[in-house]
């Protein structure tokens, strides 16, 4: 009942604030992923609870359509824009004029200087465990292979933390890179981890800024016979089972809980149209998560079971 009562309140504020129902606009980057589409589903359940109407588009992975998407939300006067990953220099012109045009701002993992608030893990602090973990796994000495592409201020974050903490253990030498795509990301990670294998048979890792392309990547790896593990980021359920199963190369992961990031981005932009002062950041928990407990984190975080 008390949960009811809040939502009762909050609605009945808007209502009296705007003189109607206030109008929510939530853009996502694309709909493919676990994460984007766990983030976006979270987004558009809250803000419907919490009694706006929901206008919502998913990019599918295509900065221009995203673009328009912005500028659709933008014309049709909603109250508050969630923009749910993004390109920096595609999405934040968009992003000043609803700024300019009293709109809320609210981000999810895109951090903008139109952002009221941007809601995401702790990127700084979740990589460079991860990082610190293959520095560790790897006893300070060995050779990685990285899947890697900028664009987006999230990869660009996540790939300087893993570049601060190698700064600090110079044994640990990345001598391959290559740049993961949308879609069909895992096949092509599968195609290149061979190829960067056998130009670098001693490669004893590989690192992504995210699950998919290292799902390519210990798939390979396993089929070749070959000894290098994988780390990734997210959580990503597939990248789950695989760390669960010891005859699997991925070894690590970052479990984030995008559905609360996107339940939070809701919150927030209630309160931001209710006149509450809120934070710049707003940080959702995270786990590493390796063979030692991974069940445990399937067993006891919402979104796996």
């Amino acid at each position: 009942m008390k949960g009811l009562a809040f939502i009762l309140i909050v609605l009945s504020l808007a209502v009296f604030i705007f003189g109607e129902v206030p109008v929510i606009g939530i853009s996502v980057i694309g709909a493919e992923h676990d994460w984007d589409i766990n983030a976006y589903n979270g987004a558009v359940a809250k803000a419907k609870e919490l009694g706006a109407e929901v206008i919502a588009f998913d990019g599918e992975r295509k900065p221009e359509k995203q673009l328009n998407d912005v500028k659709t939300l933008i014309s049709k006067d909603v109250n508050a824009l969630i923009v749910i990953l993004g390109y920096t220099d595609v999405i934040e012109p968009e992003l000043r004029i609803a700024r300019e045009k009293g709109i809320v701002v609210v981000t999810a993992d895109f951090r903008s200087v139109y952002s009221q608030c941007n809601v995401s893990t702790n990127n700084m602090t979740a990589m460079i465990d991860q990082a610190l973990r293959l520095v560790t796994d790897l006893k300070g000495e060995g050779e990685i292979g990285i899947f890697y592409r900028p664009g987006n201020p999230v990869s660009e974050l996540r790939k300087k933390c893993l570049d601060l903490v190698l700064s600090e253990y110079p044994n640990v030498k990345i001598v391959a890179e290559e740049a993961y795509i949308f879609p069909g990301t895992v096949p092509d990670a599968y195609n290149k981890t061979k190829d960067m294998l056998r130009a670098h048979p001693e490669i004893d890792a590989f690192w992504s800024i995210f699950d998919m392309p290292m799902i390519g990547a210990a798939q390979a790896i396993d089929d070749l016979g070959a000894d290098a593990k994988c780390y990734g980021f997210d959580g990503d359920p597939t990248a789950m089972k695989m760390i669960l199963d010891p005859e699997s190369s991925f070894a690590v992961t970052i479990a984030q809980q995008p559905y609360i990031i996107g339940e939070t981005c809701a919150e927030v932009a209630m309160n931001l149209l209710n006149g509450a002062e809120v934070p710049v950041m707003e940080f959702v928990p995270h786990v590493l998560v390796a063979e030692q407990n991974v069940q445990e984190v399937l067993n006891t975080l919402g979104q796996y079971q």
